[in-house]
Parts: structure tokens; C-alpha cells; sequence
């Protein structure tokens, strides 16, 4: 008997059985979803493939599974320690490719969604060696879950699932932005060819009313798009991808055509990507739109729309939109207290005003003076979100006694106005009067530089001053009399100027116009002065003694009273006494005298 044929057996079986198991590293390796597979349960390792020898260390694995939007990129990783190939999707689910990837290593696989209606699938998938195993697709891959899988030689090592998800919302905002904003400048500053939108977020603010010249700024959240978006073509044709931006007046008007802006047929417009966020921005500078003398013909309709290019729809659909109000530009200011300036207000002036410019625009406050001593100031105010401005003015070196015109630049017409920067003389108003008390009124008086009101008699004493009086207009001063005054007196009213730190200096000058001193005066009734009255009494006949007693009318006024300086001083100084310490005096003058004539 020949031992041949089953030694032969023998063998063939055994290798059979060595070539059906995995190697154990295999078994060993997972990817974050599956443990390697064993055996291909697909049948890649079947009888008909014949036999194969296995490397003990082969892995690959997915690292995750994968959601993408419709429309969008997703990139498959997958980690292999020899060529290797991918399978995305199924016969299934109608769609089916393989990627063949070499080495090893962890190789990145693009597959575009939106462009998988291409008979080519090097269209729409990059990274690896491609073939397509279904069909093309009428449209972008539906949302669905496609398997993932990964082989080497044959053997499957892992599984995983990438989920395509459907569109999701899209919305628009209206936003403003000045019109020195330039949005060129950020085109293509951020990455993966974004761009670099901060500044523009920066310099937006909300608001559906546009001056014209300022730019409109729409923000379209999207879902989708980020392959379709071309910033070069928005016309929505197939260089487009099907993707239409234009802004479009409401309402034209009877028998007339609505005026379009479509977004990169004009470079009015620009897009500012900005689809690591899911947002792009498109800015319209509105300077060159003519405007009607109708409100509701300057409304304009901003819209994102897909057409039938785009493989998304089978007509064109307006995804979102929003509108924007334009108008001419508008301002207004005004002094924030009055037009007319006084040298002793606050050297800074302050103006304020309103504007439908976009808030952060600057404007350029001016105020102008051709008289001798011309000059012009010029202050710079930002527009607040309310739209309101203001600017301050420094008037401490301007000339005085002179107009001035005050405006917005750009804005002549509706914002010029005169400023009236006065230099006033020095004046003063006393008016007749009874005195009450100590003090007399002056009516009003102004002091260009502060100082004091200085009561003089006709003999040309100094009777009463003021206290210290700021730079400017006063009324109903309050002047102190620093010695009595009795009967009807005419009184005198001066302006003299202050001393050192607005101290009272009875030798500094007064103020004068021409060659005159500013006064007024005025008739000043005062109390009569006082005088001796003898008491008359009935003497008892025993008494040999008449006595004699003084009643003084009373007075409010001190008495005055002259008191020599030392020889180191060289003036005089009144000291006043009081009422009370002059009526004692009168009295005991009165005793003496009845005490003399009692005794002659």
C-alpha cells in the first residue's frame, strides 16, 4: 500500500488550515469600534482566492467613526502597518469605492461629498488609488450611514460607520459697517483659505439701516457648503456650483425693472469666508447705489440661493435672506450748552450730535474763525451704537470777541451754525435802595477775571466790598459795609481786581473801559442817626437832685472808630464797635451831663 497519497493529503490540509486562521497580532489590534476580524467573514479569503501566507505583526484600524454634513468634507484616517485598502460604502446603499493606500503609517482619505455626482472618482476623492464600484450618483451622497472597511491582503482588520447627515438651517443677519472699513484687506488672512473676519466682527454692529456709503454686511450661517462656496462666482451658473448671492430692490416700482447686485459681478462686493465657523460674510459698499425719493424703492433683499447647478435642487431656492433699508447720509450737532462762550466758561467746549452713520464711523468736528487771529479746530468723535457723537474743543488760545463757524466735514449743509466767542467788557449794576442791616445789594456785575465790588461815598471812602467774585456774570451780590452809614446817602459800585489767589488788595486796580472805572450808583437810604433824648421827670420836693436820663434810637450799625497803627504801619484801620457797646457809651455820656448841670 502507497503511504503517498495521504502524506499529500495530510499536507494540503494542513495548509489549508494555517492559511484560514488570522495571525494572532490581529487578533490583538482594535480600532475604537471593532476588534480585528479573524476571518474574512465576506469571503476575501475563500477557496477560490487559493492560499495565502499571513505576516504575524499586519494591523489597521479607524481611529473613529465619522459624521459629515451633506455637501461638506469629511476626512477618513485609517492607520495601517502595510498596503492596505479602504472601502467606503456599499452596494447596499448605491454607493461603493475603494481607496488603495500604500505603506504604512496612518494615510488621510478626502472624500467631498457634493462632488460625488462625478463619473470620475478622482473628483471627489483624493489620498489613495480610487475605484468606483457603483454607479455615479444624480445627486450628492444622500444623508445615510456608509460602512467603512479596511483589508489587507484580503483580510479585514477593521469596521467603522460614516454618517452623512442632511443640510442644516441656514440664516441671515443684516449688519453695518463704516464706509472707511476695507473689507479687500482681509481676504484670505485666516486658514484653510478663510478669511481673517475679526476686524470686520469688530467694526459691525446689528441694524438693518444703511447710510448710504456705508457698507451693508450680511452673515449667512450655513450648512453644506463649505466645497460649494466659490469666492470668485456667485452668480449661481455651474462655475458656481449652483451657489447665487445678490442683493435686489423690493419694490422698483410700476413698469420698471428691480435693480440686482449680484455678488462677484460687481466690486461693490466681497466675500469673506469664514467656514471653519460655518459662516461667511458678504459686505456690499453701498456708495454707488442711486437712491429714489421713495423710502420703500431703497429697500434691497439679500439672499443666498441654489440652483439647479448645484445637484441640490432641481430649481433655484432661496436658502435665507434678510433685508437692508438705505438712506442718504445725516447728521446734526449742536453746542452741548450754548452757542454763545463766555471767557470765564470752561475753556473746553463740548459739542454733540447725531448721525445715521454706522456706529465706530469718525467724523470730523471743526470750528472755524477768519477775523484777525483766525484759526481752526479740528476733533475727531466716534459714532456710538445710538448713534450719537460728541467732541470737545479747546478754547483757552482762540481770539475772543468773534464768530465762528462750527460744522461736520461732509456734512456742511445740515450741520453748520455760528459760535459766538465773546469778549465782554466789564459792567456792573447798582440800583436804588433802602439798606437793610449791615449789607446793600448790587444788582448784577461782570468780571471778565474775577475780583471784587467796591462801595465808595461821595467824599471817595471806601465804605463796603464784596466777597471774592469768580470770572463772570453775578446778580444779586451781596456787598458788606465796613462802617455805619446813616440818612440818604449816594453810594458808588466798582470793579476792582482780585489780588494773589483772589485775596482782597485795597491798592490793585480797577477795572476800567477807555479810560473810565467801571461804576454805577445809586441813592441808598439808611437809617437816620441817632440822637440824645432827655427824659422829663417830676423831682420829689424832698430830693434837691433833678436827674437826667438819655434815650438813644436804636441803630443797627457799628460805630466807627479811627485807631492810629504802630510807626511800622502806614496806613489806618477802622475797627467797628457794636451796637450794643455804642448805646452804653451814650448813655454814660448822658449821666455826665445831667450830673454837671445838677451840680452848677
Amino acid at each position: 500500500m502507497s503511504y503517498v497519497p495521504l502524506f499529500l493529503a495530510f499536507g494540503v490540509t494542513l495548509s489549508v488550515l494555517v492559511g484560514g486562521v488570522a495571525p494572532v497580532s490581529a487578533l490583538g489590534e482594535s480600532g475604537s469600534n471593532h476588534a480585528g476580524a479573524a476571518a474574512d467573514l465576506d469571503g476575501g479569503a475563500g477557496a477560490g482566492d487559493g492560499v495565502r501566507a499571513q505576516t504575524d505583526d499586519a494591523s489597521a484600524s479607524f481611529p473613529e467613526n465619522l459624521t459629515v454634513t451633506r455637501g461638506d468634507e469629511v476626512t477618513v484616517a485609517v492607520s495601517h502597518s502595510d498596503p492596505a485598502n479602504v472601502t467606503i460604502g456599499s452596494d447596499d446603499n448605491g454607493f461603493n469605492v475603494t481607496v488603495s493606500v500604500g505603506g504604512s503609517g496612518t494615510t488621510e482619505i478626502v472624500l467631498d461629498t457634493r462632488r460625488t455626482t462625478a463619473a470620475d472618482p478622482t473628483e471627489f476623492v483624493e489620498g489613495g488609488s480610487v475605484t468606483l464600484h457603483s454607479d455615479p450618483l444624480d445627486e450628492p451622497m444622500n444623508p445615510a450611514e456608509y460602512l467603512l472597511r479596511v483589508e489587507i491582503d484580503g483580510v479585514e482588520y477593521d469596521i467603522g460607520t460614516l454618517t452623512v447627515e442632511p443640510r442644516g438651517e441656514y440664516a441671515a443677519e443684516s449688519n453695518r459697517a463704516p464706509g472707511a472699513f476695507t473689507p479687500a484687506e482681509y481676504v484670505g488672512g485666516g486658514e484653510d483659505g478663510d478669511a481673517d473676519v475679526g476686524p470686520l466682527s469688530a467694526a459691525t454692529t446689528s441694524g438693518t439701516t444703511v447710510a448710504r456709503g456705508d457698507y451693508a454686511v450680511v452673515r449667512f450661517e450655513e450648512s453644506g457648503l463649505e466645497t460649494a462656496l466659490n469666492a470668485s462666482d456667485l452668480t449661481g451658473s455651474d462655475a458656481a456650483n449652483g451657489l447665487k448671492v445678490n442683493f435686489t430692490q423690493t419694490e422698483p416700482g410700476p413698469n420698471t425693472q428691480p435693480r440686482e447686485y449680484v455678488a462677484t459681478d460687481t466690486a461693490d462686493v466681497t466675500l469673506l469666508p469664514n467656514l471653519a465657523d460655518d459662516e461667511f460674510y458678504v459686505v456690499w459698499n453701498t456708495s454707488g447705489v442711486d437712491l429714489e425719493n421713495i423710502d420703500a424703492r431703497n429697500r434691497y433683499r439679500a439672499s443666498l440661493s441654489l440652483t439647479a447647478e448645484s445637484g441640490f435642487v432641481e430649481g433655484d431656492t432661496t436658502l435665507a435672506s434678510t433685508t437692508f433699508d438705505l438712506r442718504r447720509q445725516s447728521a446734526s450737532v449742536s453746542p452741548a450748552d450754548d452757542a454763545t462762550h463766555y471767557p470765564w466758561d470752561n475753556d473746553t467746549f463740548v459739542v454733540e450730535g447725531h448721525t445715521n452713520r454706522a456706529p465706530t464711523t469718525e467724523l470730523e468736528v471743526r470750528l472755524r474763525s477768519t477775523d484777525p487771529g483766525a484759526f481752526l479746530l479740528i476733533r475727531t468723535a466716534a459714532v456710538r451704537e445710538d448713534g450719537r457723537f460728541n467732541a470737545s474743543l479747546d478754547l483757552s488760545d482762540v481770539t475772543r470777541g468773534t464768530n465762528a463757524t462750527l460744522w461736520v466735514r461732509g456734512h456742511v449743509p445740515e450741520t453748520r451754525q455760528t459760535v459766538h466767542l465773546v469778549a465782554p467788557d466789564p459792567g456792573v449794576r447798582f440800583q436804588n435802595q433802602t439798606a437793610n442791616g449791615t449789607t446793600v445789594e448790587v444788582t448784577r456785575a461782570e468780571l471778565p477775571e474775577g475780583g471784587f465790588v467796591r462801595l465808595v461815598d461821595e467824599g471817595g471812602e471806601v465804605v463796603g466790598r464784596s466777597d471774592y467774585l469768580e470770572p463772570g456774570r453775578h446778580t444779586a451780590i451781596t456787598a458788606e459795609l465796613g462802617t455805619p452809614l446813616f440818612e440818604t446817602q449816594r453810594l458808588r459800585a466798582e470793579l476792582v481786581r482780585a489780588g494773589d489767589e483772589g485775596s482782597y488788595n485795597p491798592g490793585s486796580p480797577a477795572y476800567t473801559t477807555g479810560d473810565a472805572v467801571v461804576n454805577d450808583t445809586a441813592v441808598v437810604n439808611f437809617p437816620p442817626e441817632p440822637t440824645e433824648t432827655p427824659a422829663a421827670t417830676d423831682a420829689p420836693a424832698t430830693t434837691d437832685t433833678a436827674t437826667r436820663t438819655a434815650t438813644p434810637t436804636a441803630t443797627p450799625y457799628p460805630v466807627a472808630t479811627r485807631t492810629p497803627l504802630s510807626s511800622s504801619g502806614a496806613t489806618q484801620s477802622t475797627i467797628p464797635l457794636s451796637p450794643a457797646v455804642a448805646i452804653t457809651a451814650l448813655l454814660a455820656a448822658a449821666a455826665l451831663l445831667a450830673r454837671g448841670g445838677g451840680s452848677s
